[in-house]
């Protein structure tokens, strides 16, 4: 995958300048699984300050999922259900999601594929095509291009049920988990 990524910032004079105009450089499309990919565009820690020319956030931080306060943007390819249902090497799979996302990858749920919940308030795009958005209690609604979907750090899976690839950004912002209240 690749997403052209124009970053702007100031000089010494503190004019607005063009920091780069590049594709982002924490890209993947993921072999084991057709269709599939990811980038992530920028992220902030929890107390951002404005860019250093030299510095790239993307390549600070190992975890796609931002700190408390923090915020994180990444593009996703979903293929359809059909072939992530039916890979031909799941282990290689799971190698390769594993090395790319790294944060994320540990939310998500063995035994059933797909459900993850993570600290985080999510903002989500469908960009392209089509997705189903399912909640742990079975509910599910249809999203499709243009649509957005604000997630509450509830656990939940992301659905392609069409036949086509669909895209979607999600804008992260890192969250604590509310304390459990006595009763």
């Amino acid at each position: 995958m690749q997403i052209r990524r124009i970053v702007t910032g100031h000089d010494e004079q503190g004019n607005s300048v063009f920091v780069s105009d590049d594709y982002t450089p924490r890209a993947q499309s993921f072999a084991s699984i057709p269709g599939h990919a990811m980038a992530q565009l920028w992220t902030t820690s929890a107390n951002p300050v404005l860019l250093e020319q030299e510095r790239d956030p993307t390549l600070d931080y190992a975890s796609l999922i931002p700190p408390q306060g923090g915020t994180s943007i990444a593009v996703f390819d979903f293929p359809p259900d059909t072939v992530m249902q039916n890979l031909v090497d799941g282990v290689k799979a799971f190698e390769e999601l594993s090395a790319a996302l790294p944060g994320l990858i540990e939310t998500f749920e063995p035994e059933n594929p797909g459900m993850h919940t993570t600290a985080t308030i999510d903002y989500g795009i469908i960009l392209e095509g089509e997705m189903w958005l399912e909640l742990d209690n079975g509910q599910s609604r249809l999203v499709k291009a243009g649509e957005i979907v604000i997630q509450n750090g509830t656990r939940h899976a992301w659905r392609n049920k069409s036949e086509r690839i669909a895209r979607a950004l999600f804008v992260m912002i890192g969250t604590s988990r509310p304390e459990k209240q006595a009763v």
